[in-house]
């Protein structure tokens, strides 16, 4: 094999493809690139000069190289300089062929271009910038001071002007307090609950069950300000609370619940005294934003079950849903708010991650309690909308023939739906095999092999396949 050294390998890569290469031959074939010969090739790739004429020889008979022969230089006879070897200029080659020489002579190089002069940069000393003059603390406006004393609405304009001053004034400044509390004034009279007076109270808000009686249609609201207004006033009404009522004995709490109206009312709502919440919702005053207030913030479960005996306070979905966040929620409030509901309705409440794990659990049984008596179109219902997913919270839960015929007549083109359907033990033989004859489960063998371990698998579909 030693005639094979001074040859250059050249790829063919139309054969190169249905080769079965070692990693050894492989790296020698990414080296060959048609100018090396296979001595170079053993000295780039390091490896034994036998074993690369080996592998070459190799891709050669199975047709992925080609081995082309050196190009001989063409002999010059009577020039100097090549018979031994060496090299010849165009000069000498002339005087060899007979013509004039002094015409091949090599013309001088070409002189460099004058190096151009470096332009000169000249430094200046950069001057400090001349110092900024602190901002003079603003003298506080005599009309703000009037509008922050107790019973009376704080001037906006003399505000405003007091916020344009702030980004001068640091956090020590001793009126610093009573600029954020004549902000945070003026933002609640901007919302209609700055004034803790019971008139003006009933002035800025409107009754909610105005819009649903009919009387005149509701204004759009902001979402995101109305959020931000109710956490304000609930903050401010806590306050009443604690200034005005928490120290009063039970029964006097009791009688000013009969009687009170406005932000009273309101603070009230409160009160972590059953019989106070009692006396509140009986209150002719009362309306949703007292029970709103009760069923986020009370902690007792009498006072809950009080709130839930009227079914018109639980239609509404604010009421309902901050009592299913409650964790003092009891059997009798769930029950009642999880009765009229339907089966997806409650699958959706049973996986809210927002209501406590022990409302969950007690939602789970009633899921299950609803499968038993839900009608077929509901249960198949679910079934689809949740592909499957809802039978983890199924245990113990069965088909009907119905429900097995109205999953049986819709094509399955779900992968967690035939998963979960797989790993039900209650799956009916007949959607077992209607699973089998769906495409996508015959060109899937992991698919395949969970629905054939199926106990219920019908005899004759595991002997078909």
């Amino acid at each position: 094999m030693s005639d094979l050294k001074g040859k250059r390998p050249r790829i063919l890569g139309a054969r190169v493809a249905g080769l079965r290469l070692t990693p050894e031959e492989r790296f020698l074939m990414t080296r060959i690139d048609g100018e090396r010969s296979v001595s170079d090739l053993a000295e780039v790739t390091g490896l034994e000069a036998g074993r690369v004429e080996q592998i070459v020889s190799k891709l050669a008979f199975e047709g992925a190289v080609d081995l082309v022969e050196p190009k001989a230089p063409p002999a010059l006879n009577g020039v100097a300089g090549l018979d031994d070897g060496g090299t010849t200029s165009m000069a000498e080659l002339a005087a060899a062929l007979g013509l004039d020489p002094s015409s091949f002579e090599p013309a001088p190089p070409p002189a460099p271009p004058p190096a151009r002069p470096r332009p000169r940069v000249q430094l200046r000393r950069r001057e400090p910038d001349p110092p900024i003059a602190a901002p003079e603390p603003a003298a506080p406006s005599p009309a703000l001071e009037s509008g922050l004393e107790l019973g009376s609405s704080p001037d906006l304009e003399a505000v405003a002007g007091l916020v344009e001053r702030m980004p001068g004034r640091r956090a020590s400044d001793p009126d610093l307090p009573e600029m954020h509390a004549a902000l945070d004034a003026a933002a609640l009279e901007a919302f209609g609950e700055a004034d803790e007076e019971a008139d003006e109270l009933e002035e800025v808000h409107d009754d909610p069950t105005d819009a649903e009686d009919g009387e005149g249609p509701a204004a759009p609201v902001d979402v995101k300000a109305d959020e931000i207004s109710r956490a304000v006033a609930e903050r401010n009404y806590r306050q009443v609370y604690e200034k005005r009522w928490h120290e009063l004995t039970i029964d006097q709490r009791v009688a000013g619940a009969h009687v009170s109206k406005g932000s009273d009312l309101l603070a009230l709502c409160f009160d972590a005294d059953p019989r106070v919440v009692g006396a509140v919702l009986e209150n002719a005053a009362c309306g949703l934003d007292h029970v709103r207030l009760i069923a986020f913030h009370h902690r007792t479960s009498t006072g809950l079950e009080i709130v839930s005996r009227r079914q018109d306070w639980l239609r509404d979905l604010l009421v309902e849903r901050r009592l299913l966040r409650n964790p003092m929620i009891g059997e009798i409030v769930l029950g009642r708010v999880m009765g009229p509901k339907r089966l997806f309705a409650t699958y959706k409440i049973a996986i809210d991650r927002d209501i406590p794990e022990l409302t969950r659990i007690k939602c789970r049984g009633y899921i299950r309690q609803k499968w038993q008596t839900a009608p077929s179109e509901e249960r198949a219902d679910l079934v689809l909308r949740t592909e499957g997913r809802c039978l983890v919270l199924m245990t113990g839960c069965t088909f009907d023939a119905k429900t097995t015929a109205i999953l049986c007549g819709r094509p399955i083109n779900s992968v967690m739906f035939v998963q979960s359907i797989a790993k039900f033990g209650s799956s009916p033989p007949a959607l077992l095999a209607h699973l089998m004859k769906q495409p996508f489960v015959r060109k899937s063998p992991p698919l395949k092999k969970m629905l054939l371990a199926h106990p219920n698998m019908p005899g004759d579909v595991k002997r078909g396949v």
